[in-house]
Order: C-alpha cells, then sequence, then structure tokens
C-alpha cells in the first residue's frame, strides 16, 4: 500500500497506519464542554475572516474582520437593497473592529474621533486580510490588506486608541502576524516581488524592515497564522511542499537574525507526505504553554475514476480532520490522528493550544458529503469543535461540540478567490474563521454568519455578519473551568 493510500485509508477506518504500525484512532470523551448563545458582533458590517483577542492588559476583547469587499455574494448587491445600503453607507476602507468590556456579551465599533474610521485613515488603509497579535510589551496590533499595500496599526492602551502605524509594512498578498519581544512584532505576507516573506517592525508598527527573511525553503511555502516562541526566539509557520506534503517552515534566532540586518532563509521540516487538503490555506500551526507545536488540516478525499465533483473532477467521498504533534520545534513530527471523520465534508480547520496537552480544533462541516464550489443550495454549513485532552499523545481524548447550535451558512463556498465575485459565486465567508483563548484559556469563536436576511427583499445579503461564542461549560485550555 502506498503512502498516499496509507492515509485515503484514515478517512475510511479512522485507523492511522505507519511503517506497519497501527496507531488507535483518538477516544471520544463524555466530558461536558458547551458554549454561550452566540451573538452578531455587529448587524450591520461585514464579518468574516475575524479574528478575536483577549487583551490582559485592558480586560477588553478585540474582534477584527474584512471589510467584506472582496468577500461578496454579488447578487446580494442588487437583491437586498438595506445590506447594500450598509455595505456603502459604511465603507472606510479599513478592516472592521470592534471592542468589548463585558467577555463578549456586547460589542461597540472603535471609532476615531467619531468620523466611522476604526483607526487615522492616514495610517491605516486596507479593508481585507485582517490579522491580530500583541507583542511582549502589551502593545495590540491589527493588519490589513489594500491590494497593493499591508497597512500595521498598534495600540498601547489595551485597543482603546491605535495612534500609531504605517500603511505601507510592505507590499504583497495575505499577512500574518506575530508578537515578539518588547515592542516587536514580525508580519509575513505573500509579496509580488519577492514571493513569501517575513519583515519586522520594532517600533510599534510605525515602520517596517526593508530586510526580510525568505519564507521558502526545499520548495517548501508558509501559508497562515504566524506562532512566536519568545524562549527561543522562533517564527514557526505551517508549510506546504508539492502535492500532499504537509510541513513547517522556522526562522530560529528571528530577533537576533533581523538585528544583524541578514535574516536570511528559513529552514523547513517535512510532518507529513502522501495526504492532501480541501481548504484554500492547507494547515494550521499552535504551540502550547509547553512549547509543544501542532498542526492541523482537512483532507481531500475522493473516488478514482468518477467525475461526480465540480467540474467533472473526482466524486468526492467523507473527509478527516486530522492533528500531528512536534515536541522538538518541528524538527520531528507524531504520526497523524484522527480528529474528526463524521461521514460527510469538513473543510477550514483551526487550531489554539494551551497546557499540557489541551488543544482546540474547530472546523466548518456540512450535512453531506458535497463539493464546496458546487454545493446544493440547500445544504447546510455549521461549525464543529473538538476540545481535546492529551494532543501531545498517542491516543487524545476527544470531545466534540456544536458551538453555534445551528448552521451559519447554506450552499456552496466558492474557493476560486477574488475571481468568485466576477463569476458572481458565493464567497461571503471568505477562506477561514478562527479561534482565541480567553484570558481563562476558555475557547472564543470568530466566524462570519451568512443567514441573515435583507428587511425588505428577505433576500441574501451581499456580506456575511460577525458571530461570537465563548466556551462557559467545561474544562478551558489552560486546565481551569469555564463559567
Amino acid at each position: 500500500m502506498s503512502r498516499r493510500s496509507r492515509i485515503r485509508a484514515i478517512a475510511a477506518v479512522a485507523v492511522v497506519v505507519s511503517a506497519g504500525v497501527a496507531l488507535a484512532p483518538a477516544q471520544a470523551s463524555s466530558a461536558k464542554v458547551a458554549f454561550r448563545k452566540p451573538i452578531f458582533v455587529d448587524t450591520q458590517l461585514a464579518g468574516s475572516e475575524g479574528f478575536v483577542m483577549a487583551v490582559p492588559q485592558s480586560h477588553r476583547l478585540i474582534y477584527a474582520t474584512h471589510e467584506g469587499t472582496t468577500l461578496l455574494l454579488r447578487g446580494g448587491l442588487t437583491g437586498a437593497p438595506e445590506g447594500d445600503a450598509d455595505f456603502l453607507s459604511t465603507y472606510r476602507n479599513q478592516v472592521n473592529m470592534w471592542s468589548s468590556d463585558d467577555s463578549g456579551k456586547t460589542w461597540q465599533r472603535i471609532n476615531w474621533n467619531g468620523a466611522g474610521f476604526f483607526t487615522g485613515p492616514d495610517h491605516n488603509l486596507g479593508f481585507s486580510d485582517p490579522d491580530l497579535t500583541s507583542d511582549g510589551a502589551g502593545n495590540l496590533y491589527v493588519t490589513g490588506i489594500d491590494l497593493a499595500n499591508d497597512a500595521l496599526v498598534s495600540s498601547s492602551d489595551g485597543g482603546k486608541t491605535w495612534p500609531t502605524g504605517t500603511v505601507q509594512c510592505h507590499e504583497g498578498d495575505r499577512p500574518w502576524l506575530a508578537g515578539g519581544k518588547g515592542k516587536e512584532v514580525f508580519l509575513a505576507d505573500n509579496s509580488e516581488a519577492d514571493g513569501h516573506i517575513i519583515v519586522r517592525s520594532t517600533d510599534g508598527g510605525a515602520t517596517c524592515s526593508s530586510a526580510f527573511a525568505t519564507g521558502v525553503a526545499n520548495n517548501f511555502t508558509g501559508y497562515g497564522k504566524l506562532v512566536y516562541d519568545a524562549s527561543t526566539d522562533t517564527i514557526y509557520e505551517a508549510a506546504i511542499n508539492g502535492s500532499g506534503n504537509l510541513g513547517m517552515i522556522a526562522l530560529r534566532g528571528a530577533t537576533k537574525k533581523f538585528d544583524s540586518g541578514n535574516p536570511g532563509t528559513v529552514e523547513s521540516r517535512l510532518a507529513v507526505t502522501g495526504t492532501s487538503f480541501n481548504a484554500f490555506w492547507k494547515a494550521q500551526i499552535a504551540e502550547g504553554t509547553d512549547h509543544t507545536l501542532y498542526m492541523t488540516w482537512t483532507t481531500d478525499d475522493r473516488k478514482p475514476g468518477t467525475t461526480g465533483g465540480c467540474s467533472g473532477a473526482e466524486t468526492p467521498v467523507a473527509n478527516s480532520v486530522m492533528l500531528v504533534a512536534s515536541h522538538d520545534g518541528g524538527r520531528t513530527w507524531s504520526r497523524p490522528v484522527v480528529v474528526a471523520h463524521p461521514g460527510v465534508t469538513v473543510l477550514w480547520p483551526w487550531i489554539i493550544a494551551g497546557a499540557k496537552g489541551r488543544v482546540a480544533v474547530a472546523w466548518y462541516q456540512y450535512d453531506r458529503v458535497t463539493d464546496l464550489d458546487c454545493a446544493p443550495d440547500a445544504a447546510k454549513l455549521g461549525v464543529r469543535l473538538a476540545m481535546l485532552t492529551g494532543a501531545d499523545g498517542r491516543k487524545p481524548s476527544i470531545a466534540t461540540v456544536d458551538p453555534i447550535g445551528r448552521p451559519i451558512h447554506f450552499g456552496q463556498v466558492c474557493t476560486g478567490g477574488t475571481s468568485c465575485v466576477a463569476t458572481g459565486q458565493d464567497r461571503r465567508l471568505g477562506e477561514f474563521f478562527t479561534l482565541a483563548p480567553d484570558r481563562d484559556g476558555c475557547v472564543m469563536i470568530a466566524t462570519g454568519d451568512t443567514t441573515m436576511l435583507d428587511p425588505v427583499t428577505k433576500g441574501q445579503l451581499p456580506t456575511a455578519r460577525p458571530l461570537f461564542t465563548v466556551q462557559d461549560k467545561g474544562i478551558g485550555l489552560y486546565g481551569r473551568a469555564c463559567r
């Protein structure tokens, strides 16, 4: 049996096989995990590709989303006049931002000088691709792009004001952030000129370095959210090499290398071969408080010799959410573990990690097996979340829940990027949704939701709306009870 066939067998029998040694599937858990009733952060502004973050300095939550310009259902612009007006009247060419001082029960738009902008437009222009992080000095950062520029903006007062930043940290697409030591932040993006790179700011985002680390090594290219380990001064990012190879890139001694003026090139490490991916961003990485690294992805399982998929592609079959772990900074990785194989189509997993093998993995899940780009209008898409204990071992215990309790979308999820708007396909959910721990380690969820309808026509709105919930029962990522 080929390595690729072995990985496909995971989805069929939920048992990982490697070099003839069987690894038992993850064990189901009866631990009670529940989430607060979800609420819309805003019923007017767009809310996909969102991030939420707990701020220790101010005890606030900060939420940021894509402004929706390229995450549209084009038909909604003509079929939903109220939704159309909402989008046009609030557009500011900045990622949307809110704060909450009551643990997410209510949310308020961050409002710069009462002008409807979230931060000063002189140092923040960029409607899409948000990310949030904080540095070692407690400064918060948000990024957003305007197709040609990556803006970087910071707050030194826990998210109350955002006075510092630059419109052009770098040119490129899909920036990802990781806070470093002191007033240091790293930004990775896909540069038109230089490919995948990492740059740095040491002045709270007022300027960014012209020097950059090359984010490609041995054909491995970085994908997804950055992780920074201050104890080892290392940046980690999930990476892909060719067809079916999952790995990681690392910039070890990142601060020292940037201080030298020559950050150099990342190193790459292989984690899994012969797998497959059905998500645009392929895989996501997280680090526990004990420095264990975790990666998750969803497979793209197909029936060979068939043509039942979109545009005559092979027919999809039920796929799986997978997980691997590393105890040595990504140099070696565990055998893959099946987090979920529900017998339907799953996609877009996100992962966060806490203490002693406690990990949360969430994903979108259809109510049937389907191809994303041509899912029928009646197909229901919801959120599922698995709380894992012992995720750093061979047989983690898993408690899986539906944290929203209802679908957040119906029908297709266009995966063709910005071309989806040109073709009129539905790209309102963007390309991912995210998790974050609150200050007690309880899991927070930031997701888009397309189920709101135009109040006049009852037609679909042109953009999704931001949805929030947080774990309020069971043990959180830091081993404490959530309430």
